[in-house]
């Protein structure tokens, strides 16, 4: 029987909210400073911006689709960079999930066949001790056994991603793979750089390209752009970053799958002022949110939402990039 699409409550611009899907599901999170979990986040120069207002909420069908989609075995997806994309995702695969038939060819789905690259344990043998002293705060949370825990990428397969240097110095495709080394060495994650790729960022992407990727997860986009495009970029934010989450079937719990870090253009427009160029700070904050970091009120941490002189990861942004690195596996993603 088709399902209303029309009855899931959306903001004024058609978005259906990632909050909606994590309280329909029963995940708790916290809200950064001035995004919500898992859209893309800002670092900025300036001014901090006010949460958007929620709008009233139709919750009871929401919560009947997605407690009957994971119960079926439906991938259910969250919504940045795809925005609604999520929910429309898991209900046009219904029909094959609810039949329990054969997997359709990848071109007719909306999710990659479960498992790509995954493995029983963890790839790397895993994080840092985490770091004492300072804070952080988590992009989302879950409570899959009765205890808070963050949204983590499983450690279980490698993170891939890709790069668009259109408009970046020659640089910046070693300067994107110091920087993702930086991130693996402080959570234990593993990264692997498939290269140059010709998809150039955008407001809304979508997370399973099976065209152009294959039949996985879509690698991270790193990439340079400006408002025009990604209207996030407007004003004093230098950068966004954040990443797609998606409930595994097998075990309830969700995960990150893939994600976006843009740098605005104009970044490469500033001096230095230390010996290395003035965006890796900005390209590092913007990592953090790409692996489940929040915007901390610790002006001494790389996560807080203002530029400083701080240019690195600190105490509070490396225990929290530790904790991250200890998720749990996906076998069912």
């Amino acid at each position: 029987m088709p399902l209303p699409l029309d009855d899931l409550p959306r903001s004024p611009t058609g978005r259906v909210p990632q909050w909606v899907l994590d309280e329909a599901t029963g995940h708790s999170r916290v809200v950064d400073g001035w995004r919500q979990h898992a859209s893309p986040v800002g670092y900025r120069a300036g001014r901090p911006v006010a949460n958007p207002r929620r709008p009233i909420v139709r919750r009871g069908f929401v919560v009947a689709l997605i407690a009957t989609l994971v119960g079926a075995g439906v991938v259910v997806v969250g919504l940045s960079p795809d925005h609604g994309a999520g929910v429309r995702r898991a209900i046009e695969d219904w029909a094959w999930t609810a039949q329990r038939g054969p997997l359709p060819p990848a071109g007719s789905r909306r999710f990659p066949a479960p498992g790509y690259e995954e493995q029983a344990t963890r790839v790397l043998a895993g994080p840092v001790p985490p770091a004492t002293g300072g804070s952080h705060e988590f992009s989302g949370t879950q409570t899959p056994d009765g205890a808070q825990a963050p949204v983590t990428w499983s450690p279980c397969r490698p993170i891939h991603y890709v790069v668009d240097a259109t408009g970046a110095p020659p640089t910046f495709a070693a300067d994107v793979g110091r920087a993702v080394a930086e991130l693996s060495a402080a959570t234990g994650l593993s990264f692997v750089d498939d290269g140059a790729t010709t998809e150039g960022p955008a407001d809304s992407r979508e997370s399973f390209q099976p065209d152009r990727y294959g039949d996985r997860w879509a690698p991270v986009l790193i990439g340079v752009t400006g408002p025009a495009t990604v209207p996030d970029l407007a004003g004093d934010v230098a950068g966004v970053g954040g990443a797609t989450s998606a409930v595994d079937p097998r075990t309830g719990t969700m995960h990150y799958v893939s994600g976006i870090v843009y740098l605005d253009v104009d970044v490469f427009l500033k001096p230095p002022t230390t010996a290395e160029p003035a965006y890796l700070p900005i390209l590092r904050h913007e990592l953090g949110h790409l692996v489940g970091l929040a915007h901390t009120e610790d002006s001494t941490q790389l996560m807080h939402p203002v530029t400083s002189d701080v240019v690195s990861f600190q105490a509070g942004d490396l225990a929290g990039l530790a904790a991250l690195g200890r998720g749990p596996c996906a076998p069912g993603l």
